[in-house]
């Protein structure tokens, strides 16, 4: 059987080979930083890190990339690495960043901690190590494919410290570890050693145990990263006796190999095989979930693979998105949990109320863990209704919190990203979702639905008014009519999530420091008495609610006829933290870098 396996996976493997370019790579250079630090000078010795950081670099040279080794470095000569690395990469290129040492994180933030580190308060977190958003941010934008493999979760005492100073004896238990992390490319895949609030081990042997798997499975020919990453985390699991289970945050639309070469066959005559069609399916996709990424579609995935060695990745994969599962609970809740879209200060929110009333939810980080788990259940008990451990409408009514209802919500990456539509395909089940990521699918968008309506944000260059409306109406839609406080609130709450789809600059003629947001489908018949006579929809429906900025609409200048979502401070600020959920009149030759349209 297991000759069979080998078969049908090699299969799998050429199918896609056949479907790709041999390598993502071929076209720019393989580039590597690598930092591993043992001496640290307040935080104890790391025996393994630096033997790590040797190793897999020697590793990653025998793989084609040019590879930088820095040891034992302090915040400084972190950052200088960092810095010096990413003046080197180019548009082409594939960055790979690995760090072993201590890491950290404080209040849902993640830090790679300096040797010379002393952390003496909070405020001395920013001086003694490098924000790792930071790093990302530094190389994720330059380069084609970001790759980030962190054995930083290591037992730190002056972060065990800091935190329990912080949060409190008990609940600087769950700041163990490190904490999920966004990013904002599509080619980005961040791997984490151990899952958050876990601590990785440095490893009794020569290198720490997932170093060891990364160094055995990575380079396996032919075999994609994101396959050789599930036995990376079957390895870490085994040896660590379940302690310790690996992380994959993966945004990549790219498929990526160290190892080009297919593998060889072997030449032994076999029985006729039983092939198992669910074994096949279920693999396939697994791959197509990992590249999509997102609560809504891993639910989807534990729908119809509920069981096998990818249900248990998936779930460990959906922990890092959305609050992972409690044993023996069903994928029905799971589901309608991941539909409400939660955000992370929502997720703190619901925390704060538990506590609040009496169930001791852990620390309020947003991260639904076993605790906060266990609070949601016996609350759920308290008041009568089934007890899943899984939010849902009944417990938000309970708690006097709203939420969207079940099938409303986020229901992409809240980043602005681009998907491959055929990843889609077997696991979405709504077809307005299949339309809207096959329309332009190399523009980036947001979507989620409200009140049966799916509403997708699209971002690509400056664009003006007229285009937006007819790159609307090729996708199936039009762009957005918005008739209630609540719509706006949801099309804004998408909005707000990526600055990216806003356009910002200083005007000196105000002087104002603007903030123009996506078209909508609001006009202004040319006849109408100005400024606010004879506005409507563009589907035709008469206007019933408006949500204009201040002295909004004001025709600034003549033909100012068509509406977007805008905001402005007085003065030359930073606009970028600004929320906006309000709207101006603007002329057709106008321009933002998004518009929101919407199917039914």
């Amino acid at each position: 059987m297991q000759g069979i396996a080998k078969t049908v996976l090699l299969a799998l493997t050429i199918a896609v080979w056949a479907a790709i370019s041999p390598s993502h790579s071929a076209d720019g250079r393989r580039l590597a930083l690598v930092i591993g630090s043992s001496a640290y000078e307040a935080a104890g010795n790391l025996p393994n890190a630096v033997a790590d950081a040797k190793q897999f670099g020697a590793f990653l040279s025998s793989q084609g990339f040019d590879t930088d080794i820095v040891t034992d470095a302090d915040r400084k000569e972190m950052a200088d690495a960092v810095a010096r690395f990413a003046r080197k990469i180019s548009a082409d290129d594939v960055a790979l960043f690995y760090f072993a040492g201590h890491g950290m994180q404080l209040r849902g933030e993640n830090y790679l901690v300096g040797t010379d580190a002393r952390l003496a308060s909070e405020f001395d977190v920013a001086a003694e190590t490098l924000a790792l958003t930071d790093v990302i941010g530094a190389i994720e934008k330059k380069s084609k494919i970001a790759l980030f493999f962190l054995d930083a979760c290591r037992n730190n005492p002056l972060a065990n410290r800091l935190n329990q100073e912080i949060e409190g004896a008990t609940r600087s238990i769950a700041t163990r570890g490190l904490a999920p992390v966004e990013t904002e490319s599509a080619g980005t895949m961040v791997a984490f050693a151990a899952a958050p609030g876990q601590v990785a081990s440095d490893g009794r042997g020569k290198n720490s145990p997932f170093t060891t798997a990364l160094i055995g499975h990575l380079a396996g020919p032919g075999l994609e990263i994101g396959t050789a990453f599930k036995r990376v985390i079957r390895d870490v699991r085994k040896a660590t006796s379940g302690k310790q289970s690996p992380q994959i945050l993966s945004s990549l639309a790219l498929e990526f190999y160290f190892n080009t070469a297919l593998p060889e066959v072997e030449q032994k005559p076999v029985a006729t095989p039983t092939i198992n069609p669910q074994t096949i399916e279920a693999e396939a996709d697994f791959r197509k979930a990992l590249r999509i990424n997102t609560p809504r579609i891993w639910g989807f995935f534990l729908e119809k693979h509920q069981t096998g060695e990818q249900a248990v990745l998936a779930r460990q994969l959906l922990t890092q998105l959305q609050p992972g599962p409690m044993q023996g609970s069903g994928t029905a809740a799971e589901t309608r949990e991941a539909g409400l879209g939660l955000s992370k200060t929502q997720r703190q929110e619901i925390q704060l109320a538990l506590t609040g009333r009496g169930f001791a939810a852990g620390a309020s980080d947003g991260a639904f863990g076993q605790q906060t788990r266990r609070a949601l259940a016996d609350y759920q008990t308290s008041i009568g209704v089934a007890n899943s451990g899984y939010f849902d409408e009944e417990t938000a009514k309970s708690l006097g919190m709203a939420v969207q209802a079940y099938g409303n919500g986020l229901y992409s990456s809240s980043l602005v990203r681009t998907y491959e539509p055929k990843d889609f395909e077997g696991l979405e089940t709504d077809p307005r979702v299949l339309k809207a990521v096959a329309c332009n699918p190399y523009y980036e968008r947001i979507y989620g639905s409200f009140n049966g309506h799916l509403y997708v944000l699209m971002r690509g260059g400056l664009i003006n008014r007229k285009s937006a409306a007819a790159i609307s109406k090729r996708c199936g839609g039009y762009l957005a009519t918005i008739t209630s406080e609540a719509e706006n609130s949801f099309i804004a709450s998408l909005l707000n999530k990526d600055p990216r789809l806003f356009l910002m600059g200083y005007d000196p003629g105000g002087p104002v420091s603007y903030k123009m947001g996506a078209w909508i489908g609001l006009i202004q018949d040319p006849a109408g008495k100005e400024p606010r006579g004879g506005w409507k929809w563009e589907n035709g429906e008469a206007m019933i609610y408006s949500k204009w900025y201040g002295n909004m609409p004001n025709e600034n200048q003549p033909g100012d006829d068509y509406a977007m979502y805008y905001a402005h401070k007085q003065g030359k600020v930073d606009t970028k933290t600004q929320y906006v959920d309000s709207w101006d009149d603007m002329g057709e030759s106008d321009g933002g870098y998004s518009f929101v349209f919407e199917l039914e």
